[in-house]
Formats: C-alpha cells, sequence, structure tokens
C-alpha cells in the first residue's frame, strides 16, 4: 500500500535511509523539513505493517523533482521503487505537471535501467555531485500528453 507519509512516521523513514545509505544520508531534519514543506510531499511504501520503501517529491511551479527514494534490501526487485514511482507519475498528472527530474549515482546501474524503463532519458551530468565524488546523471521524464 502506497500513501501519504504523516508525522508519526519518520522514525521509521530515517530508519530506512540510513540502512540504505551509508553515504549522503539525509537527516531527520531533512525529512521533517519535507514533510513540513508546502512544495514536498514524502510517500511511502507499507508492507508487513511497516515502512518497507518511500520517495521524496518537489514540486515547484510546473515541475518535479524526485529529491529522495529508497527501499529496504529485504524488499527489493519485487517492484516496489517501480509501484512508487507510478504512484508519483500518476500523483502529478491528477496536478498537471508533466515534467520530472532526478539526479542518479552514475555507478548505480539497476535504478538508471528502471528510470529508462519509466520514460526517463539522461540529459547532463553533476560532476562530483555526491559526497565520494561521484558524478551523478540527471535525468528528465516528460510527459507530453499535457
Amino acid at each position: 500500500m502506497i500513501r501519504q507519509a504523516i508525522i508519526e512516521d519518520l522514525p521509521e523513514i530515517y530508519r530506512l535511509e540510513k540502512e540504505c545509505f551509508e553515504q549522503d544520508a539525509w537527516t531527520e531534519q531533512n525529512f521533517l523539513g519535507a514533510l513540513e514543506s508546502g512544495l514536498s510531499k514524502i510517500f511511502v511504501y507499507q508492507a508487513d505493517k511497516k515502512i518497507v520503501g518511500y520517495a521524496v517529491l518537489t514540486v515547484v511551479f510546473d515541475e518535479a523533482h524526485l529529491d529522495n527514494i529508497a527501499v529496504s534490501s529485504r524488499y527489493r526487485r519485487q517492484g516496489i521503487g517501480r509501484q512508487l514511482i507510478l504512484y508519483i507519475l500518476r500523483y502529478l498528472e491528477n496536478i498537471g505537471i508533466n515534467k520530472i527530474t532526478l539526479e542518479v549515482r552514475i555507478s548505480n546501474t539497476a535504478a538508471i535501467n528502471l528510470y529508462k524503463s519509466l520514460g526517463f532519458v539522461i540529459e547532463g551530468v553533476r560532476k562530483k555531485y555526491y559526497e565520494d565524488l561521484e558524478d551523478a546523471y540527471i535525468m528528465w521524464r516528460y510527459d507530453d500528453r499535457k
């Protein structure tokens, strides 16, 4: 089940963040800021009565940015990341937004392939984007039906 996060979800979201990201992990304050922001939304995927995935989305004017997405290692390769992104794409369609961007580590082949399968294309590189100085691809998806 996918739903919008509430403040009581933050400890579980943060636990998952630390599980998934040794480097570049968001702080609890980052998630609180996103939750309280009028521009951002956090969507969570629940299974077995716990949060096993989440995605953070920010909408500014006529475009969106997928800020963060993670799925518990125990639940990967089950389509949860895909379901979260599809949920976000439907949400954006419902609010009239047809452009979304994200950054992804150039070494994260699995994520890059997922994004490509959902219509994202690589449109640039952010040099030394991550704390360990790895570059990031800048990917965009445009829904031209609007």
